[in-house]
């Protein structure tokens, strides 16, 4: 994390992790997890983010949801160290979790994409529109050869049509604008790759979907195009952001990409830093807001 003044060096409280998860077999695997990179300096927390308070609102959420029954302590531990590693807080919906057979697994929401980007500075605000059948728009290129859609303008009753595609925007700290255009046939082929064959979220809710969609796929460029010079605390949210994003496709078409450090616990605890291929998967989310393209 870039700013000093907006963040705060992790000091972990191994009473403050146990309290917060009554399991002390996964308050073990969390704080074991915590301390290793805290060590290292590759955890740094946003400022005012309370991990604690966050660790008892996920693991009850787990526990209300049944899922606690269904998972072993391993996965959930994984799981709420990836979530307090991005920073994501539950009760604001940026994260939510799925038992997949017996593995625990941690989703972020759209708010959570955004909120992960903005966290690591890379990005001063992001944003997301759906193309709607009968919308008027221009798509024109930038002076850095990206496509933009400008002039879009769409009207209520074109909200009740086919959606033909979605784009969203990132304004950075250098003052550039980056974008990202999907059609309705990529974000349909991004759905496919998803890990639940149900599908039902893409179903029930396909505008903010379409939205997700296109902004995880805007973050995942700017992320990995980042300058060499993040910070390790960067970089260790980076690649918690990749690690847990893949965990939401079905990976098996894509060829591996090696060298992205995965932090996980054995059964005893124990932190395990081994290399794990980061997989290049399309990606979905969602993003909330629309305003005007103008800057």
């Amino acid at each position: 994390m870039p700013q000093e003044n907006q963040n705060q060096v992790a000091t972990i409280n191994k009473k403050e992790v146990a309290q917060a998860i009554g399991n002390s077999t996964i308050a073990d695997s969390i704080l074991n997890s915590f301390a290793n990179l805290a060590e290292q300096g590759q955890l740094v927390f946003p400022k005012g983010y309370a991990y604690g308070n966050q660790l008892k609102l996920m693991y009850t959420s787990i526990v209300q949801n049944g899922s606690i029954a269904k998972v072993t302590n391993v996965s959930v531990g994984e799981a709420l160290v990836e979530a307090v590693i991005q920073g994501l807080e539950i009760d604001k919906k940026q994260v939510y979790f799925i038992a997949r057979g017996n593995k625990l697994t941690m989703f972020r929401s759209y708010y959570g994409d955004v909120k992960v980007a903005l966290e690591t500075g890379l990005v001063t605000d992001i944003r997301a529109r759906v193309i709607y059948k009968d919308d008027e728009y221009e798509i024109d290129t930038n002076k850095d050869g990206e496509e933009i859609i400008i002039n879009h303008r769409t009207r209520l009753e074109n909200h009740d049509k086919d959606i033909i595609g979605a784009y969203a925007w990132a304004d950075c700290p250098d003052g550039k604008r980056h974008y990202c255009i999907m059609t309705k046939k990529e974000i349909d082929t991004n759905w496919s790759k998803s890990s639940d064959p149900s599908r039902n979220v893409q179903k029930d809710f396909p505008q903010e979907m379409a939205k997700r969609s296109v902004i995880r796929r805007l973050v995942k460029m700017i992320f990995n195009t980042a300058p060499s010079t993040l910070t390790d605390a960067q970089k260790t949210v980076i690649r918690s952001y990749n690690r847990t994003t893949e965990e939401e496709y079905d990976n098996t078409d894509y060829a591996p990409n090696r060298g992205v450090k995965k932090v996980v616990v054995d059964d005893n605890g124990a932190v395990i830093d081994d290399d794990y291929g980061q997989k290049e998967v399309a990606e979905e989310e969602q993003q909330p807001s629309e305003e005007p393209l103008e800057k």
